[in-house]
Order: structure tokens, then sequence, then C-alpha cells
């Protein structure tokens, strides 16, 4: 099984330029009512948007499913709306998607519109619908081409649900429940959320963070761009021994104690995972970052987002591999949660990400997604020069 962690969003944001050219991807309708905040139908570079706020009318949208059959949000006023953003590759995606079809199956019973959508561009039409129909996947599933509609709705991961009431309000937004292993999930979000609107109450919860795999995008969005900033977790500690590598686990507590203990040094903390490709690349350049500075007083430090039941048969293997040469760890929480409350709230759970403490223990640089070498090298020279 796959681990929990897999990525997610920030909750706060900078607000960010965006806009989007329809007339460049015919089929595609993105518009905002006319009481809404920004309107998303403008020339590109024209109309800065931010993330749709809880409470406000959610970006409207138009999409074909993959039999051709056009959907519109406004089409279905008068009704609660599910959206999930879903992917055929990504293993957070696959590992939901039971869950998924029953949350589907259970709801479209209670009214409730269930839709489904594809916005990764190394995932055609073909190769969805075949996902579709071997998993027996039998809810709507709209294509997203050229992921304007995550775009708009600031979905850079998959899963990622939102639920927009009988007005076009939007009322939720997040994760489907606290874990990707079933075995461990003990708060159900989504469902949560469903049965108080559906009750006719407020959601009591009505943003969670949604923990998968970064959205293939067919083209750079000025929301990644601008999401540049944020931190991330994880501590524990043990040095490789010839021959057998130990990669400690690693709970919430354990992070501050990590930092702490390193007074005096500089800290690299890298987070990733062996299913994360742009992971897997970068690694061999930190451990020959860690080879060249470790003389110098850095201490560099990897946290595996891996499962704790893939250690010996994934992480351990890769690690070897490799031939890291500096503390790594595997994070031990039923709910990633609580790791990212206790390195920073606002850390969206994209990996890899790569974190730079001072000698004082002050965090001075971060970097979501794979960090250049030279970027890295230049913002740690810094930290060693500061007193």
């Amino acid at each position: 099984m796959i681990s929990y962690w897999r990525s997610r969003i920030a909750l706060q944001m900078l607000s960010m330029a965006f806009s989007l050219a329809l007339a460049m991807l015919p089929g595609i309708l993105l518009t905002v009512p006319a009481d809404a905040a920004p309107s998303i139908t403008q020339p590109i570079g024209t109309q800065p948007i931010g993330a749709q706020p809880i409470g406000q009318p959610a970006p409207e949208f138009a999409l074909e499913d993959l039999r051709g059959e056009r959907h519109a949000l406004r089409d279905y006023r008068g009704r609660l709306v599910l959206l999930t953003f879903i992917s055929a590759r990504c293993p957070i995606s696959r590992a939901y998607q039971d869950r998924i079809r029953n949350i589907a199956g259970e709801y479209r019973a209670r009214d409730v519109v269930f839709l489904a959508i594809n916005s990764s561009a190394n995932e055609d039409r073909k190769e969805v619908a075949r996902h579709a129909s071997e998993h027996r996947l039998d809810f709507t599933i709209l294509k997203d081409d050229g992921n304007l509609i995550a775009d708009a709705y600031e979905a850079e991961r998959t899963p990622k649900v939102y639920l927009i009431d009988q007005a076009g309000i939007l009322r939720y937004r997040g994760r489907i429940d606290n874990s990707q292993n079933p075995r461990m999930v003990n708060r159900q979000d989504l469902k949560i959320a469903l049965d108080e609107l559906l009750a006719g109450r407020p959601v009591s919860i009505a943003e969670t963070q949604a923990m998968g795999c970064l959205i293939d995008r067919a083209r750079p969005s000025t929301l990644a761009q601008a999401r540049r900033q944020s931190p991330v977790r994880k501590p524990g500690q043990s040095v490789p021994a010839p021959g057998r590598t130990v990669v400690p686990r690693l709970k919430p507590a354990g992070y501050s104690k990590l930092i702490s203990e390193s007074a005096g040094r500089v800290v690299v903390v890298n987070f990733w995972a062996t299913w994360c490709p742009p992971c897997v690349a970068e690694f061999p350049e930190l451990v020959r970052l860690d080879q060249q500075l470790r003389s110098r007083g850095v201490r560099f430090i990897g946290i595996t987002a891996d499962d704790l039941a893939d250690l010996d048969t994934e992480v351990v293997p890769f690690l070897n591999k490799q031939k890291a040469g500096y503390e790594n760890f595997i994070q031990d929480v039923d709910d990633p949660q609580e790791m990212i409350d206790v390195v920073n709230k606002d850390w969206p759970g994209v990996l890899p990400a790569t974190f730079v403490y001072d000698r004082k223990g002050s965090l001075v640089f971060t970097r979501l997604g794979i960090v250049d070498r030279d970027v890295l090298l230049n913002e740690i020279e810094k930290a060693l020069k500061s007193h």
C-alpha cells in the first residue's frame, strides 16, 4: 500500500494572476456568475484570480464527458453537486476509487450530482475511459483538456473534492477522509459535509487539506508558479551503517526535536517518496550535495512519505541503490494533517519539497517541486554565512 502522504494544496495563499483564453481551447466554457468575484473569461494576463472562498459562488464551467455529452455546472442548479478531481495513474487516486464509487452511488440516491474531473495532461481520453471500464467507475467523468477547470478551482492534486450547494455556492473543499488506508480512517470529512448539507445545516469543517498526486498540467499554471513557498515535515534520526540502511519511524512530535538538536548547523530537509517521479529524479543531486557539504556543517535529512508497509520492499532498496549517506526517516502518522500542523499548517503537501534551516533553526528557504541545484547551493551558502 502506498503512503498516506501524497501532497495537497495550501489553505491560504496570496492572490495569483490567472486567466484563460477560451478561443485557444474550443469546447470549454469557463465563467463565474456576474455577481461573483473575478470573471475568468478574460484574455490571458488581464484578470487576477485566487482560490474561490468558501461561501462564494463556485467557478462555472462546461465540459464534455467521455461519451461526448456536455455538462455545465449551472445545469444542476437546485441540486447539490460533488466535484471530484481524479486520475487514472495516481496511486492515491486509485487507492480511493472504490470509496469514490461507493460515495457516488450512495449519494446519487439522495439526488446529489456526482461529477468526476480528470485534468491530467498525460492521461488521454482513451486511457481514462479504459481505466474507468476496467475498474467499474460507473459515474460521470469529465475531461478537462488544458487543466482550465483545475486552475479555476485551484485543484493541484488528486483526489480532491468540492461541494457546491443548490445555489451554486462553494461549501466544502478538501479531502475525502483522513487516510488513504481504509483501515486507518477515523473521520469521513466528505460524507460528514454531505450529510450536513442535505440536512440543511452548515458544514462544520468547510476546508481540509487533500493529500494526493500533483496533477500533470498541459501548461505552466500561474497558480503553481506563484505557489513556490510553504514548508514541510518529518523528524527522527539515524545514520546508515555499512551494508545496512536504517530508516526509523518519525512521529509529528519528533520534527521540532530534529531541528532543535541541529543547532549550530545548517539543516536541509527533503520530503520525498519512491512513488514520486520528481522526487526520484532529484534525489541523486541531493546525495552529491550532502557529500560535498557535510564537512562544512550542513546536515541533510530525508523524510519519505511512503507507506510503512513499503519500508523494506521499496524505501530501503531505493536508498541502497542511491547510496544515500545522510539520514532518512519514514513518517508514522494516522493522518498526514498531524505532521502538517507540526511543520507548517500552510504547507500544501507537495512532493518533493525542500526546506533549509539556518544555524539558529529558523526556516530560511522553501522549495516545492524539484529544486534547482545552484539555487539550493546558494541558499545553503547564505545560511552558512548567517549568524
